[in-house]
């Protein structure tokens, strides 16, 4: 081959790589909020249009979870992208180090604005909460999740 042929065809394979990246569309945001701090992250799995998590095909953009410093007895604050409205979400609050029945996650009614508040509760040192946000669907089916570390301050 040419140098001119694989200048062509090495720039035809980084225009299609390109055009496939540009394609890719972000998954909602959401943000937790306490005591004049805040964090967002975007989904850890998020479902687009044509995915599901029956299928176990929706996209997987983060690992982990995003920490954020808590003062107990304060309120914190969960804003939700708009996107995120149509079928609803919730939060789950649980104990990463619990097991049996105190491993049960406690759960939010479901909610249809972006914006909703509970009171932190005082957290040991070295404690923690994980605080999960889960989208839904019209069918109340989860679509995405977002994982947070809830930790004393």
């Amino acid at each position: 081959m040419n140098p001119r042929r694989r200048l062509v065809a090495a720039t035809s394979v980084a225009i299609a790589l390109g055009a496939l990246t540009a394609c890719e569309k972000p998954a909602p945001i959401v943000t937790v909020v306490n005591g004049g701090n805040s964090v967002y992250a975007e989904a850890n799995t998020y479902c687009f249009d044509g995915q599901s998590a029956a299928e176990a095909n929706c996209a997987t953009r983060q690992d982990g979870s995003t920490v954020l410093e808590v003062l107990g007895g304060q309120t914190v604050g969960v804003d939700v992208d708009k996107a995120l409205l149509d079928g609803g979400w919730l939060i789950e609050l649980s104990d990463p180090d619990a097991a049996g029945e105190q491993a049960q996650p406690q759960q939010s009614e479901v909610q249809n604005e972006h914006y909703f508040t509970f009171t932190a509760p005082n957290l040991p040192m070295g404690g923690s909460l994980l605080l999960t946000v889960r989208s839904l669907n019209e069918e109340q089916n989860a679509t995405g999740a977002w994982l947070f570390t809830l930790v004393p301050r």
